[in-house]
């Protein structure tokens, strides 16, 4: 059990590195979030080992947070035609 707990912060700082560092495309910066709910479901296994409905309520709020993400990525492709995190940034002009 020790593991999955290393694993889980393991898998929170490299979903934090990728949002920080690498997020130039949209896919990118989505992977990094769901690296981040997958840490954050080993995680909470490991501390809330007999509250089951608290690690499924996880588990739901981190389904419904991946379909967000791919409508909001379907919808930027359809408006800007690609998945640059720069195309969202208005200058102002």
């Amino acid at each position: 059990m020790v593991w999955m707990k290393f694993l889980g912060v393991f898998l929170m700082s490299m979903g934090f590195f990728v949002i920080f560092r690498m997020s130039k495309h949209l896919p990118c910066l989505f992977v990094g979030l769901e690296m981040m709910s997958l840490g954050l479901l080993f995680v909470s296994h490991v501390f809330l080992m007999n509250q089951f409905w608290l690690i499924l309520l996880i588990l739901c709020l981190a389904v419904c947070e991946a379909s967000i993400c791919l409508a909001l990525l379907v919808m930027v492709m359809r408006l800007c035609g690609n998945d640059l995190m720069s195309s969202l940034v208005s200058d102002g002009v």
